[in-house]
């Protein structure tokens, strides 16, 4: 039955000049891909946010990395630490030194920082992120940090009562000890904005926060949009001249929690006076999306298709026991695709996974000391 329906699903993939469907058959066999004419870009920093689907996409350029023996920054802590230098800028001190001499990749969480990253990354770097809808981004961030707990908020409501004192709960929380998130760091307010780099200090201050935005509009390449995911990564395809199959995903980190799809109109209406600057990063960021997608081809629209069909369809037979490889036809857009059980192994794995994939082999397993690591730091 699963490949019936793979089959059904691939049979139709092309229109004529009238819009009609046109199967690919053996005597008319699908196109092949269109010949480049770009060159790839190995070299990136993708900006892990918070909360944004980031541990999905940091396995897929994990997975794109190893793939191509590139080079990853990595953190020089213990396997379990995969932060460089959050929540501050990264510095020499806390990632490891290439053993090629040179770095391709970081897709750790960090902040941004452009001056220091330019540091450990190639001239010819890009930078990537992603950004979350606000108020969703919140809720994610206030179940997952285990804000209410912390804060002490009880109630039915936990969220109403919050936005009745964001003030205190959101002081209380900042200033308890708790694991992953140092004092002094807010998942409630600004926090999209503050791991791109925006001092907290500035909250208030919109019209630094409209300069801020044209910063990082010049500074990335791209900002993906998670509520348009697709397009973004077929965006982030086409930009950085990769493929297809580098793009395929399997949803990692997804939590279930009571309130995830409620959107009370007034408590939005308190986030966005709590979190002004989040808002005009998204506001900006999600029009420019669509603006860079208007500015491809009419191709866009058609590769978009194809490449959801080769999503969930890699899904559904992920998701499956069939251990027979699944050959998904080629197109104009990606020669033939195969996939496996072992490559859906590989789509599953997450950060720490891959990252002590990463530390065998670049490090032998060995447990670094900042000595080691950088001899002439004391």
């Amino acid at each position: 039955m699963l490949r019936l329906i793979m089959h059904r699903w691939f049979a139709v993939l092309y229109r004529n000049e009238d819009g009609e469907e046109e199967k690919c058959a053996e005597s008319c066999p699908c196109p092949s891909p269109e010949p480049r004419r770009c060159v790839e870009k190995t070299n990136f920093v993708f900006v892990k946010m918070h909360k944004c689907a980031t541990e999905m996409l940091t396995s897929v350029f994990h997975r794109y990395g190893d793939e191509r023996d590139l080079e990853f920054v990595i953190s020089r802590g213990p396997l379990g630490d995969w932060y460089l230098g959050w929540p501050y800028p990264i510095t020499k001190q806390v990632y490891r030194p290439s053993k090629s001499g040179t770095f391709n990749i970081m897709c750790e969480h960090v902040v941004f920082d452009k001056a220091a990253m330019s540091k450990v990354m190639p001239e010819d770097t890009v930078y990537v992120t992603i950004l979350r809808e606000p108020f969703s981004h919140f809720k994610s961030s206030f179940n997952f940090h285990g804000v209410a707990r912390i804060a002490g908020i009880r109630g039915d409501d936990p969220m109403d009562e919050f936005f009745r004192a964001p003030h205190l709960y959101d002081d209380i929380y900042v200033s308890t000890v708790k694991a992953g998130i140092p004092n002094g760091v807010s998942v409630t307010r600004n926090f999209l904005a503050h791991d791109l780099g925006y001092p907290r200090w500035k909250w208030e201050n919109l019209t630094y926060a409209k300069e801020f935005v044209k910063y990082i509009h010049q500074e990335f390449y791209l900002v993906m949009i998670l509520e348009h995911l697709m397009e973004s990564l077929l965006l982030l395809k086409r930009l950085m001249c990769w493929e297809i199959q580098d793009l395929l995903h399997y949803p990692i980190n997804v939590m279930t929690y009571g309130y995830k799809h409620d959107r009370p109109g007034h408590l939005i209406k308190k986030h966005k006076n709590w979190s002004k600057v989040d808002y005009i990063l998204y506001d900006f960021f999600n029009k420019t999306l669509w603006e860079k997608i208007s500015r491809q081809d009419k191709s866009f629209f058609e590769e978009l298709e194809y490449f959801k069909k080769v999503q969930n369809a890699t899904m559904a037979y992920c998701y499956s026991s069939d251990t027979t490889p699944l050959v998904l036809d080629g197109s104009r857009f990606s020669n033939a695709i195969t996939i496996t059980r072992h490559y859906c192994m590989r789509m599953m794995r997450n950060t720490p996974q891959y990252l002590g994939d990463i530390f065998k082999r670049r490090y032998d397993g060995t447990e670094y000391t900042i000595h080691k690591l950088w001899p002439w730091v004391k």
